[in-house]
């Protein structure tokens, strides 16, 4: 849009919990945002210091952090059982929204599939090495039943922000592109981080034409 685009991470980068402790948690609360943002210890509910060791320091130079955009991160309620998704937040990276991967236009115009039940392929995702030796759980076919199917060999769940079944657990994408709004429980310790945030395209120098992607792909 403009100078403006969202970009979000085309694998899971690492392996987190949603939130370290179990326990009743919005993501304006929660550890994963301070993790990917570098907030300190009185911004999360576990009360961790993120300020030193974090997901944005780690990925990007400095010059790379200052054409990232502040974005107004919008917590809407779950959208199946109207649990809390807690006050907006102003923060660098975060993570998809149900309302942006299902449901709604703007999910449409992203490419995802309106219908949350749809094995949609533009919401399945693989992992970094790193993530997999970090925990990350992926799928895996051995065995030859109506259940199994190759094709989602080596996909991975990724979290969302948005609340699940209830204030203790957060929602999901599966690994076959269906979108668990259950979710499951925030100090869950094997589904993948898949980052996203504004970039401002204004600073041409920091990004190139990285090609087209198509689904296809995730054969290899």
């Amino acid at each position: 849009n403009g100078n403006d685009a969202l970009l979000l991470a085309d694998i899971a980068l690492d392996d987190q919990e949603y939130n370290t402790k179990f326990e009743d948690v919005t993501w304006e609360s929660s550890s994963m945002r301070s993790w990917l943002n570098g907030y300190g210890a009185s911004v999360n509910q576990p009360k961790t210091d993120y300020s030193r060791k974090n997901f944005i320091n780690s990925a990007f130079t400095s010059t790379q952090r200052n054409a990232i955009k502040t974005t107004n991160v919008v917590n809407n309620n779950n959208i199946g059982y109207g649990i809390a998704g807690g006050n907006n937040t102003s923060d660098k990276v975060f993570l998809l929204s149900e309302s942006e991967v299902y449901n709604t236009d703007t999910a449409a115009s992203y490419g995802f599939v309106k219908d949350y039940s749809t094995y949609d392929e533009a919401r399945r995702s693989r992992c970094s090495t790193y993530a997999y030796a970090m925990g990350i759980w992926r799928y895996v076919y051995e065995y030859e039943d109506e259940d199994d199917n190759p094709k989602y060999n080596g996909n991975i769940w990724w979290w969302l922000r948005s609340p699940g079944y209830n204030s203790y657990d957060a929602a999901v994408v599966v690994y076959d592109g269906w979108v668990s709004r259950d979710g499951y429980y925030v100090d869950r310790k094997n589904d993948g981080v898949r980052p996203a945030l504004h970039l401002n395209l204004s600073s041409s120098n920091l990004y190139s034409y990285a090609g087209t992607v198509c689904s296809d792909a995730m054969k290899h």
